[in-house]
């Protein structure tokens, strides 16, 4: 029975990951603890308390070493990161909890210096600018700080305001969402003084309680929240590991798991829709399907991001049946891949990403400083251009790049300003020589030209995770890793990825790369992740 003064809680998918890495033991302790204070916030035996950073963050105890951070929003509580005491204590120290009146609500970075070096940055580009790092015609000029926090940017959102002009303010604020874009053309085009006519909610704690609820029932998901969970469902969650739910079919996945594909195949679906356990299930499948006298030939199982492979491996060992990963399912990153199979043909790459910083550096002052390109776009957007349409496409001469579709490129560039771009590019590129180092793509180019070279596959099948962030030359690698006689071979190449990401990083499309897909395509669309709640919204 939930007393009176029962919690309401929303797990976060930081405590999710948190939890993951601990001990069984210890994994134990942090659930007995959850339990006992969504049945009683106050039990002596937590230590509830305050801490040191975000006005909203508490900390309870789970076991004499191991603390899980709390985020308290009216009468919601957010189960945050859970770990050991000094960890769980200095994160406290970095993070806050938003909940903006646009946007997502989230543990935030209170201050980005304090993070570690492997710790994620937020996905915008801050321009500096003078000791304030203000910028004379900021967009927003005519607001205060706190005038700002009153609407509802957090201090990371009215820090980059603060850098953002009205032609500018998409590249500074590089994942800004259309509320937030709306709201900070509202404000612009408003006097502080007019606050009741941007129509928001009150400021305060029952304010920020009814904007969390409504963020958690529109796009729970996305922020990486659960619903709001009693006593009786929170343990159930503890009773089913999320790992449980990860390998769980539906009869439509498990057609897409068994199909024979005559070639490529391509599964999309938005988040939580299942595409990743689709993938998991396809490469037990096809492990069976050609082990032993059909192939000697392992299956390949790659992504971009580096730290997935190894979650992976763990979530197809846990597959009913799976065949053993050892010499039959490889699960490396496509950076890894590319490294082990530059090693191995006895040219170990040279990434130094300090010299590589250094090197464009060097040549943005040199060719584009005190130029008209200088206004137009950002630095980041330049060195993505130059990483990811010109070295992650291979782009060879000026006139290749003239004649090149820049698909998803927001900024159109004509025939002047590539020439000044391709300068750049090959003043770089020269540093880079003269440094001897080498960036990312050019490994993996190195390592696709090494594998066509040789001619044979190394792989029966490849499936790739997150399909939409590899680029055109990593995509050209693992074809190549496969392909026989030039061609892919019937169940050769497995492509799972966001639906609505309808190009490739650096602005390519599978047509481009040569890679069909007719009759071979399949959309996801139901979400396995939400609640109903969510569902019907």
């Amino acid at each position: 029975m939930v007393g009176a003064g029962a919690a309401e809680i929303v797990v976060h998918e930081r405590f999710k990951r948190s939890r993951a890495r601990l001990t069984f033991k210890e994994q134990k302790s942090v659930d007995d603890a959850v339990r006992k204070y969504a049945a009683n916030p106050r039990s002596p035996g937590l230590n509830l308390e305050s801490l040191e950073g975000g006005k909203r963050l508490r900390s309870i105890r789970a076991s004499k070493e191991l603390r899980i951070l709390l985020a308290r929003v009216g009468r919601i509580v957010v189960l945050g990161p859970a770990g050991h005491h000094d960890q769980v204590y200095g994160l406290a120290r970095r993070l806050d909890f938003v909940v903006p009146v646009s946007g997502l609500p989230s543990f935030t970075w209170r201050d980005e210096s304090t993070l570690e070096a492997n710790e994620p940055r937020p996905d915008y580009r801050v321009r500096t600018v003078g000791p304030k790092r203000l910028v004379e015609d900021s967009i927003v000029r005519h607001w205060t700080d706190a005038e700002l926090r009153t609407v509802g940017f957090s201090a990371t959102q009215v820090d980059i305001l603060r850098q953002s002009t009205v032609n500018t303010l998409t590249d500074t604020w590089r994942d800004i969402s259309e509320d937030e874009f709306e709201l900070v053309c509202r404000c612009a085009e408003t006097s502080p003084e007019d606050l009741d006519q941007l129509e928001l909610i009150p400021a305060g704690e029952e304010a920020d309680e009814l904007r969390l609820r409504e963020a958690i029932s529109k796009f729970g998901a996305l922020a990486g929240l659960s619903s709001v969970l009693s006593l009786d469902e929170l343990n159930r969650l503890f009773a089913a590991p999320i790992e449980d739910w990860m390998i769980f079919l539906h009869p439509d996945q498990q057609s897409l798991v068994d199909r024979t594909f005559n070639g490529a195949a391509r599964v999309r679906g938005a988040a939580g829709t299942g595409k990743t356990v689709v993938a998991q299930h396809r490469a037990a499948v096809l492990a069976k399907r050609y082990r032993g006298p059909v192939s000697s030939r392992p299956i390949l199982f790659t992504t971009f991001i580096n730290s997935l492979p190894p979650v992976f491996e763990n979530l197809y060992d846990r597959l009913p049946g799976a065949a053993s990963t050892a010499g039959t399912v490889d699960f490396v990153n496509i950076d890894k891949l590319a490294h082990q199979i530059c090693r191995d043909s006895g040219h170990p790459p040279r990434i130094a990403t300090q010299d590589v910083n250094k090197a464009f550096g060097q040549a943005y002052r040199a060719v584009v400083s005190g130029t008209p390109l200088a206004k137009t776009v950002t630095r980041g957007y330049l060195k993505e251009e130059l990483s990811g349409v010109l070295d992650g496409r291979d782009v060879e001469t000026l006139d290749e790049y003239l004649a090149l579709q820049r698909t998803g490129r927001k900024t159109p560039f004509d025939a002047r300003t590539r020439t000044q771009v391709w300068e750049l590019y090959e003043h770089w590129r020269g540093l880079l020589r003269e440094a001897g180092a080498e960036t990312f793509p050019d490994v993996v180019r190195r390592a696709r030209d090494t594998v066509r070279r040789v001619g044979k596959p190394a792989y029966r099948c490849a499936i790739i995770d997150e399909s939409q962030d590899l680029s055109l030359i990593g995509l050209q690698l693992v074809r190549a890793l496969v392909e026989v006689d030039g061609e892919i071979p019937p169940d050769g190449l497995f492509l799972v990825g966001d639906g609505a990401q309808r190009i490739y990083p650096g602005g390519f499309t599978l047509e481009q790369a040569g890679v069909d897909m007719r009759g071979n395509s399949a959309v996801l669309g139901v979400n396995y992740r939400d609640t109903e709640a969510h569902l019907r919204a």
